[in-house]
């Protein structure tokens, strides 16, 4: 049995590990070079699926289910994290039964099991303030809490100042220092209109329409959310320009095609904006209006230059995706040491999702990839 092999064999038996693991503590498993805080996540997996409980039948019924869903252990772990925020007798057990039965992968479990304990516990609310943290090897760290337009105002003043003066550098340093060329000339907040690429639902826009858009989370390409009210008084205001367009999307193709060009046109920026309002790599919180248009089957390859073909990317991500793997696995024959292939993004079933180097598909679940258009259909 080879390497990975071997992971694969661990990676399927999850169930297997937890009950070696209930019978040592967190110290043992970082004594073999698991990080403490997995060890400690692993032990409370271990004692939370075999350990004492209030509903035995279920427990026995899950763990059953486990082994046959070949779980992993981290797999086992999280759904256990999230069993444990539970508190009402027999909630948490039921939670575990029904992520444990839950198809899919560790990204799209994790995003069920957040979803299910906010809707149970309800949502938790952030208290706006600032943060300063205690001086360190002569730096300090400030962190800024508040509502998500105004601080998104304030960042898009901060690129302009950047801008504006020319200022170079990694991003976080660029913004240090657009800041302080701000406040040392004096000057304030922008209150940019909105470039209207914003996605809404059929159903959604009827609520708008008929003024009940309190409950209707809309996202933006900057990176936000907005409710239907403010996107209304927005709109009564004059803030979301003067153009407004539509796009359509296909439940399974995905946009629709427009032109066929080596640059991306105008209208087709804003449709790939509008169907992920953010970089759709996993983990990537990178807004639309950031990112750059990626042709996804390359253009060089004989990709067209349509809107099914084309989503945002962030530079980093435009630059380390696969644009033809074969070429890459060739190059890794002749090379072994040279650069691993990092996966592509990939339109699935009319979604764009990242597709790693084995061929395992994977969601980004930041917020606004799931209010964007194709998600809405």
């Amino acid at each position: 049995m080879n390497t990975l092999k071997a992971l694969e064999y661990l990676s399927r038996n999850g169930v297997a590990l937890l009950r070696e693991i209930i019978e040592v503590d967190k110290f043992h498993l970082a004594g073999l070079g698991i990080p403490l805080d997995r060890a400690r996540g692993y032990v409370r997996a271990a004692e939370g699926f075999l350990g004492h409980a209030d509903s035995p039948r279920l427990q026995q019924k899950t763990v059953e289910q486990a082994v046959r869903m070949e779980h992993s252990i981290d797999h086992l772990a999280k759904i256990n994290r999230h069993a444990r925020k539970l508190k009402t007798r027999g909630a948490a057990w039921r939670l575990r039964a029904e992520l444990v039965a839950m198809p899919g992968s560790y990204e799209e479990v994790n995003r069920a099991g957040l979803e299910r304990v906010q809707s149970i516990n309800g949502a938790s609310s952030r208290t706006p303030g600032i943060r300063i943290s205690r001086a360190k090897d002569g730096m300090r760290t400030m962190t800024i809490t508040d509502e998500q337009r105004r601080l998104t105002d304030f960042e898009k003043t901060l690129d302009a100042v950047i801008k504006d003066h020319n200022i170079d550098g990694e991003r976080r340093q660029s913004l240090l220092k657009g800041l302080w060329t701000l406040l040392e000339s004096g000057g304030g907040t922008l209150t940019p209109a909105y470039q209207t690429v914003i996605a809404i639902g059929l159903k959604d826009s009827m609520k708008i329409l008929r003024g009940e858009g309190d409950d209707v989370v809309i996202g933006l390409s900057d990176g936000t959310t907005m409710t239907g009210a403010e996107l209304v008084s927005a709109a009564i205001a004059g803030e979301l320009g003067s153009n407004t367009m539509a796009g359509l999307f296909h439940p399974t193709a995905g946009p629709v095609n427009l032109y066929e060009a080596r640059f991306a046109s105008y209208k087709q920026r804003i449709l790939a904006k509008a169907e992920n309002l953010v970089c759709p790599w996993p983990g990537c919180n990178v807004p639309a209006d950031r990112c750059q248009v990626h042709h996804i089957h390359a253009h060089s390859d004989g990709g067209q230059t349509e809107p099914s073909n084309l989503t945002t990317l962030c530079a980093y991500h435009n630059g380390v995706n696969d644009d033809d793997p074969r070429r890459r696995r060739k190059k890794r024959r002749k090379k072994p040491n040279g650069p691993r292939p990092r996966g592509r993004v990939d339109r699935h079933r009319g979604k764009v999702r990242y597709r790693s180097p084995s061929g395992k598909l994977i969601d980004n679940d930041h917020t606004n990839i799931r209010l964007g258009a194709v998600n809405l259909i």
